[in-house]
This record gives structure tokens, C-alpha cells and sequence, in this order.
């Protein structure tokens, strides 16, 4: 059940401008002396000049919404680019607006949530939950929200390849009462990981980059193309009898929406991954279909 580290360390010439260190350093410092309307202004703008000047940015947003919509023209598609980079930035406003907030407001920002049920039957069994989202919405935001609501949550991640950004969001998540799992820099995560579902807490994981897996990685259709889908939530799910849970969080209007679907329960033994696999890869499409232009994959998948 050995994960592998991650393949996809981006260098700084790669990665998107606005997950640069400089700007999470200016928001985190900046937002709290600005109204949200204006925050939100500014971010706009700088994802608007982002979108002009990062052009493999740009390119590979562009050929992961055609692959959503291929039929679409591209106009459209241009139009979705666009406004996927300008809700991202609308992300990391948010992201450094909840840094500091209040449980009740941080609560309140939730304006509706699908599947409270699903997330308590999932508990419910007493054996952990493995969680898993993608980069849609705002994923943070999911992490924080579980765990002001006194659920002990795990997140599993590789290093960001900058020691900043990787202080800041542990720092982030640890005021949370989120735990960070960063695989790579223990042999002892995979049990650490396995522990922690044991004591009936979720270990969180984005998995729509195939980049948190193991050597049993399976393969899915996602979106018309064959992909790798990791096999290790499930390797953890078998041997601890945990519930493997989707789940995402987007902004809808002017809150989030949070999704949970139904937990699938894999018992010890089992071997058919793929068909697990595929149903999980068809609920992400499914989600990403109907909130487009917050996918934020900045890479081609």
C-alpha cells in the first residue's frame, strides 16, 4: 500500500501567477484592511491580466473545458477560461478572508448543503471516512468546514515545490483543526493515514490530477479520455473498512454550496477497483459539467 510520491513538482516558471508566494504573502497581509467588494476588484484584475500574459495557463484551461464540452464553440470556451480565472482569484480572496473568521461566519458562508445525511452514515459505521474531491471550488474551504464541525480531518498532500506556500497553507489548515499529511517526508504516512481512519476521522484527498495514488493505479474515462485514477484510497478503504466519500464545495451566488454524495462501502477482499473507479470519476464529470468554470486545473489533464 505504498503511495508514490508526486510526479507533478511544477517549477516557478510553470505554475499559475497567481499561486505565486508573493501574492499569497500580499493577500493574507492585505484582505483584512480592505472591504470584500474591493478585494474581490482587485483580484479580478489581476486574473484578468494573468489570463493576457500566462498563456500555458490559459492554453491548457481552454483544452480541459473542450474536452467537458466538445461540441462547444470557442468563443464560448474562451468566455469560460475567462471567468474560470477570475473565480479563481475570487477563491483566493476567500482563502485568506476564512484564514481569520469566526466559526458562526465561517458557518454562515455555507448557503446550502446536499447530503448532510451521506457524510453521517459515513461516520456513522465508526471505521473513517477517505474524502475524496478534486480541484473544483473551493477545496480548502471544505477542509475547514469539516473541521469546525469538531471532525477531525486529515489532508493529504505533497509538497507545493515552495516552502512558503507550503508554511502558509499548514499554518492555515492548523488553526483549523486540519491535520496535513505530506507524503514523501514519512515511510510512516500510509500508516499514519491508516490510524487515523481507524479512530473514525476523514482522510481528505484531491484526486483529479492522478497525482496521490500507488502502484495499483486503475485506469478510468474521464471525459472521452483514458486516464489514471490513483489506487491507494482504495488500498486504505479495504483495509480499514472505511467509506470512500465524494464530495466538493463551490460557490453558488453570493455563498458556497457543499455536495456530499453518497459514501461507497468496498469490503475487504474485493478486487473490482476499476468499476469503483469509474462511478467515482463519472460523479467528478458530473459536477465539473455543472460548475465549469471552477475547475481550477492550470495543467493539462
Amino acid at each position: 500500500m505504498a503511495i508514490e510520491k508526486n510526479k507533478e513538482v511544477r517549477s516557478a516558471a510553470e505554475r499559475h501567477f497567481l499561486a505565486q508566494p508573493i501574492v499569497y504573502q500580499l493577500g493574507i497581509w492585505g484582505i483584512g484592511y480592505l472591504p470584500t467588494w474591493l478585494s474581490y476588484w482587485f483580484a479580478r484584475r489581476l486574473s484578468d491580466i494573468s489570463y493576457l500574459f500566462y498563456k500555458g495557463a490559459r492554453q491548457n484551461v481552454k483544452k480541459n473545458l473542450k474536452r467537458v464540452f466538445p461540441e462547444t464553440g470557442e468563443n464560448e470556451i474562451t468566455s469560460l477560461a475567462l471567468n474560470t480565472f477570475r473565480n479563481y482569484s475570487h477563491y483566493l480572496v476567500d482563502y485568506c478572508r476564512f484564514r481569520s473568521i469566526d466559526k458562526d461566519s465561517l458557518l454562515g458562508a455555507i448557503k446550502r448543503f446536499d447530503g448532510m445525511e451521506n457524510l453521517n452514515t459515513a461516520l456513522g459505521r465508526g471505521k473513517g471516512v477517505v474524502l475524496l474531491t478534486g480541484h473544483l471550488g473551493n477545496w480548502e474551504l471544505g477542509a475547514v468546514f469539516v473541521g469546525k464541525h469538531n471532525i477531525k480531518i486529515n489532508v493529504v498532500t505533497f509538497r507545493d515545490g515552495i516552502e512558503t506556500i507550503d508554511d502558509i497553507r499548514e499554518r492555515y489548515r492548523k488553526q483549523h483543526n486540519v491535520n496535513t499529511v505530506i507524503l514523501g517526508d514519512s515511510p510512516f504516512a500510509t500508516l499514519e493515514l491508516a490510524n487515523a481512519l481507524r479512530r473514525n476521522e476523514v482522510v481528505a484527498m484531491l484526486v483529479d490530477r492522478g497525482s496521490i495514488g500507488s502502484g495499483n493505479n486503475v485506469m478510468v474515462n474521464f471525459f472521452g479520455k483514458t486516464a489514471h485514477f490513483p489506487g491507494g484510497p482504495f488500498a486504505l478503504a479495504r483495509v480499514t473498512g472505511a467509506s470512500i466519500l465524494p464530495a466538493f464545495i463551490v460557490k453558488d451566488g453570493n455563498g458556497y454550496r457543499v455536495i456530499v454524495e453518497k459514501p461507497v462501502i468496498i469490503e475487504n477482499g474485493e478486487e473490482n477497483t476499476e468499476q469503483y473507479a469509474q462511478g467515482i470519476i463519472t460523479l467528478f464529470e458530473n459536477r465539473i459539467r455543472e460548475y465549469p468554470d471552477q475547475w481550477y486545473n492550470f495543467v493539462e489533464v
